[in-house]
């Protein structure tokens, strides 16, 4: 499934000539608005079937993500079929590299998640953490699975088909940008304010975008997104009971908010730019080219996702 939604880019990087790109670049644009008017229909008909069947909520959202993932892959690959010239032709095998990239995710979001926690104890006063009595690894395992669904739900919607479609018409920090806007809007659907769609919601938009362009799939950022929100909910820094319960005193409890968010904005910014430069690195060594319609790369098996 990593594999097959890096479809567009390799079309653009690979298999089209600049004048057919020239072309056909600009209906990008409205394929991907037609794909994400699909986005909101399938989750939120996915949803509501599951909410209506399921009783349990880790187990709905489980379904949800995966049911939703599936939808979203098949609404993919129809889009791409239909339009014309087709822009590549799909692979669904997973490759080693794709393995690769999503357990190295896995790893930095849990060490990024535990840098941003030793930061906060540091300026902001000790953390003191206790373990939640009932749950256990079972309970463990459930959530890393919903986690794991809801994440490859939103990778799909937003670093998939939408931003390899958009790299070609619009550029690479442009469609990175739209796409993170446009996971970030999405977030009001679930009744997110404002505030932690700006400093929450977008930049990790931003950083999966940019994880995915720097990998070319979207495997490096289901790993992160992942990994960050199973380890905040371990830590006990959701509104679900964690494996552990994240004890803070009152009269530091302001200061540590602030100095969360400093941290976590941080954070998130400095490992975008550190993909940007993994991008980068890729384009003067030939193994990448720039995101542009007049660019023809050179491809090797480093390149691939």
């Amino acid at each position: 499934m990593f594999e097959a939604l890096d479809a567009s880019l390799h079309a653009q990087m690979n298999n089209k000539p600049a004048e057919a790109l020239n072309k056909t670049g600009w209906w990008g644009i409205p394929s991907v608005l037609l794909f994400w008017g699909g986005y909101v229909a399938i989750t939120l008909v996915v949803g509501f079937a599951t909410a209506s069947t399921i009783r349990t909520e880790v187990w709905q959202l489980t379904a949800w993500g995966f049911i939703s993932s599936g939808g979203l892959l098949a609404l993919s690959f129809f889009l791409l079929r239909i339009e014309k010239p087709p822009p590549t032709n799909l692979d669904l095998k997973v490759q080693t590299s794709s393995l690769r990239n999503f357990s190295l995710g896995l790893l930095l979001g849990v060490a990024s998640f535990g840098i941003h926690v030793a930061i906060v104890s540091t300026f902001a006063g000790p953390i003191r953490f206790e373990w939640v009595s009932g749950v256990g690894a079972l309970a463990a395992l459930l959530y890393l699975a919903r986690f794991l669904s809801t994440s490859c739900m939103e990778e799909v919607g937003f670093r998939g088909y939408a931003l390899r479609r958009l790299l070609g018409t619009m550029g690479l920090w442009p469609a990175v940008g739209l796409t993170t806007l446009a996971f970030g809007l999405s977030h009001l659907l679930y009744g997110w304010d404002m505030q932690t769609i700006a400093l929450g919601v977008i930049p990790g938009g931003l950083l999966w975008g940019m994880s995915a362009v720097a990998t070319r799939g979207i495997a490096m950022p289901i790993g992160l997104h992942a990994a960050w929100n199973f380890a905040s909910w371990s830590a006990g820094n959701r509104a679900e009971t964690g494996l552990l319960q994240m004890i803070v005193e009152d009269e530091a409890l302001a200061l540590t908010q602030t100095v969360g968010t400093a941290s976590y904005l941080s954070i998130f910014g400095l490992l975008t730019v550190a993909f940007w430069f993994i991008y980068r690195r890729k384009v003067a060594r030939g193994v990448l080219s720039p995101t542009s319609s007049d660019a023809q790369p050179k491809v090797t098996e480093e390149g691939r996702t």
